[in-house]
């Protein structure tokens, strides 16, 4: 398990090669339908994609281990990944999160 820094709102992630990466959190939610909580986040310093309007973004589900420590657990379940993202897409309309 690797692990996982806080820094107010952004995340050091380590890549399998063990080198961190800085993350922003853009989108935290709660599901309703199955009471997992998932971020959104952005890599900090990503090249400009060439469309100014698509930002690339991550979303991983919080799993709350024991002392308030937490891992972080890319969302592959297809359900959830479209409930999330569904979340974010609305949200990032009405306020422009990025």
């Amino acid at each position: 398990m690797a692990e996982i820094r806080r820094e107010e709102e952004m995340y050091r992630i380590p890549d399998e090669n063990g080198d961190e990466h800085l993350f922003a959190e853009i989108f935290r939610m709660t599901s309703d339908r199955s009471k997992k909580t998932f971020v959104v986040l952005e890599p900090v310093g990503a090249p400009e994609t060439e469309d100014e309007d698509t930002i690339e973004v991550y979303a991983f589900e919080i799993e709350e281990l024991e002392d308030g420590e937490f891992i972080l657990k890319l969302v592959e379940d297809d359900e959830d990944f479209d409930e999330v993202m569904e979340a974010f897409d609305i949200v990032n309309d009405e306020v422009g999160l990025d």
